[in-house]
């Protein structure tokens, strides 16, 4: 029995050094997890080929994580994502880089083959195009934005005998057509959407002026419309939140009770938005301003002010614009006051991307 026994264990060890001697060969790395890394892509493609592969299996668990240029995740299988992962991929295994693993060190600078069936995170751009892929469990990262594809061996196509012809000629049969290689995926680069810009448009203002009773007898407002200009300087801070200064002038305002003024208004507001289309976004404004008035009546104030934005994109870096502005101003008790302030313009924005 105990000579039975020996036997036994003294040949499963030699099965073990030989399967150890024959991974050593092939050229192959396992690491703690079972998981399995070629020292070249042709070894790792042709154990696909041959069916011995073991693709790989992730161990850890990360949702999903968003980068520039990214707007929306989905999920599916490795041979979804384009013809060329019908087989699957043979891809070179790298360390944690961008806040996100990579695989084991045993099988870094390896060649490890995933499965057509191994669920991945595909990563879209506003346009919906994949820009990235991580596997979908532990969402690890390739080598690149998208893993190296093992090729996918395509049917010759058959091609037709001679047809003899009457004459002594022989007639060559017509080459095959070669089939066309399969497009890769084409990487969209990623949108910009942190950059300063100027911006100036040219349009009216319409200011107001309140008038105090006379002998106990209401007075109606004063308005007067006139060209104004308005320039100014912002931050795009992400595709949400921006913040501008801006600085705004016009010419002079004649009213009906002959008050005559001038009026500038300097100020800061934050801006918040959202892409109508690829090229048009649209967005609100809020903030201050000081507000100054010259002439017959004269008045420095601190007002709120709240707006409207428009921006149509002709190309990456120029825009036109339109603007919508309002200073508010709050009842007075005054015989005369200064009322609401709009300016209405449009001109041209120019991004520094």
């Amino acid at each position: 029995m105990s000579f039975a026994f020996h036997r036994v264990a003294l040949a499963s060890m030699l099965v073990s050094f030989a399967s150890i001697a024959a991974a050593q060969s092939a050229g192959m790395t396992t690491d703690r997890d079972g998981n399995v890394g070629y020292a070249t892509p042709e070894a790792c493609d042709a154990a696909i080929e041959s069916g011995k592969a073991k693709f790989y299996k992730p161990q850890t668990k990360q949702k999903p994580k968003l980068e520039a240029g990214e707007v929306s995740v989905a999920p599916m299988l490795l041979k979804d994502l384009s013809p060329s992962y019908g087989k699957g991929a043979c891809d070179k295994g790298v360390a944690t880089a961008r806040g996100r693993g990579g695989v084991s060190k045993a099988l870094q600078g390896k060649w490890i083959p995933f499965s057509p069936a191994l669920e991945i995170n595909a990563y879209k751009n506003k346009d919906g195009k994949v820009v990235r892929v991580t596997m979908r469990q532990c969402d690890n990262h390739f080598s690149d934005l998208l893993p190296r594809p093992t090729p996918v061996a395509v049917a010759p196509v058959p091609v037709a005998a001679p047809v003899p012809a009457p004459a002594p000629v022989v007639v060559a049969p017509a080459p095959a057509p070669v089939p066309a290689p399969v497009p890769a995926p084409v990487l969209k680069a990623a949108e910009t959407v942190t950059f300063p810009y100027v911006f100036g448009t040219l349009g009216a203002q319409r200011d107001l002026i309140g008038n105090g009773a006379v002998g106990g007898i209401a007075q109606h407002n004063d308005h007067d419309t006139k060209p104004a200009l308005q320039v100014g300087a912002g931050y795009q801070i992400n595709k949400l939140w921006g913040a501008e200064a801006f600085a705004q002038f016009g010419s002079g305002h004649d009213f009906e009770n002959r008050v005559e003024s001038k009026v500038r208004a300097l100020g800061l507001r934050a801006t918040v938005g959202q892409n109508l289309s690829e090229a048009t976004r649209l967005f609100g404004k809020a903030g201050i301003a000081s507000v100054k008035h010259t002439g017959d009546v004269d008045g420095s104030e601190t007002r709120p002010t709240l707006g409207l934005g428009l921006t149509h994109a002709l190309n990456q870096n120029l825009s036109l614009r339109s603007d919508l502005d309002m200073f508010l101003k709050k009842s007075s008790d005054e015989a005369r006051s200064w009322k609401e302030l709009v300016y209405l313009g449009v001109g041209v924005q120019y991004n520094f991307k």
